[in-house]
């Protein structure tokens, strides 16, 4: 008989490289396919991968439609364009030479 791997909330947060709050947090949800046994969360390898897949597929169809509907592509990548310009700095008064022998007030 072949088992499948099991992980626990740890293991399935290092898989997904994320937070185990936020791997709690998808379970209770449902979003992510676990039971708990006890006090502990329990996922099965293959659930945790597939659930990676799907969220991969979702967001990249996500950014392309994105990408295609814009009037420029990466229009949403550019910082904002400034929206004044800079002023000339101030004149300021000449300075006393050293040929004027005036004191300074």
């Amino acid at each position: 008989m072949e088992y499948e791997e099991t992980l626990n909330d740890d293991g399935a947060a290092a898989l997904l490289h994320a937070d185990v709050e936020t791997v709690r947090l998808l379970a209770r949800r449902g979003e992510l396919a676990g039971t708990k046994i006890g006090r502990a969360w329990v996922f099965l390898r293959s659930d945790v991968l597939a659930f990676l897949r799907e969220r991969i597929q979702k967001d990249t169809a996500k950014r392309r439609q994105v990408s295609v509907t814009a009037a420029e592509p990466l229009a949403h990548l550019l910082p904002p364009a400034p929206r004044h310009q800079r002023r000339a700095p101030p004149v300021l008064p000449a300075l006393p030479t050293a040929a004027s022998n005036k004191p300074l007030p």
